[in-house]
């Protein structure tokens, strides 16, 4: 079987790029593996512990994904499919934590400069908090590892997988925001 790694967890915009990826490619024995993000994929695959990546190269509003680009700058590797997800971002606090004693928000630093006018518009007292991925920041949060006057930006997805509560929907700054996803495989 093989396994395929992917940007995030459970939850995350990768995790269903790399769904669709892998039913794109036909690969039905595949084992999807959470890395959370490019440098761990790239490792994953240097050992053989996975066969497959996918990764998120490049967003419509925010541009090239930085960890991306870093990461495989000087890497041989080989597309084997690219899939275009539409990226729709919500704003989730913790349940019963009230809106008005928000200070931050915590999200991945691409999902931050999707949303930056929007939230200079709707949440302008709110600070940034760089994570390393969307759904990582619904799960700290609904863990306690973020305090109650932080919000996350991540997917309507992993904001309810992590039974949080939503504050806002659609918060991208511009309604056609798309990111581009690969599969590769190193060669």
């Amino acid at each position: 079987m093989d396994k395929i790694g992917y940007m995030g967890i459970p939850g995350s915009f990768s995790e269903v790029a790399a769904n669709e990826l892998i039913a794109e490619a036909g690969m039905t024995e595949a084992e999807l593996v959470p890395l959370v993000c490019a440098k761990n994929i790239l490792e994953a695959m240097q050992k053989g512990e996975i066969q497959y990546g996918v990764l998120g190269v490049e967003n419509s509003t925010a541009g090239p994904v930085g960890e991306f680009v870093h990461t495989f700058e000087n890497i041989s590797y080989e597309k084997l499919g690219v899939y275009v997800l539409p990226i729709h971002h919500c704003l989730f606090k913790k349940p019963g934590a009230d809106t008005t004693s928000l200070k931050e928000v915590a999200s991945h630093p691409q999902a931050l400069r999707q949303t930056v006018n929007t939230r200079k518009e709707k949440f302008p007292t709110l600070t940034e908090h760089e994570i390393e991925d969307t759904a990582i920041g619904a799960e700290m949060l609904a863990k306690g590892t973020l305090p109650e006057t932080t919000a996350a930006i991540c997917s309507a997805r992993a904001g309810k997988l992590w039974n949080l509560e939503m504050v806002a929907e659609n918060i991208e700054d511009s309604s056609e925001n798309r990111t581009t996803f690969w599969l590769l495989k190193l060669i």
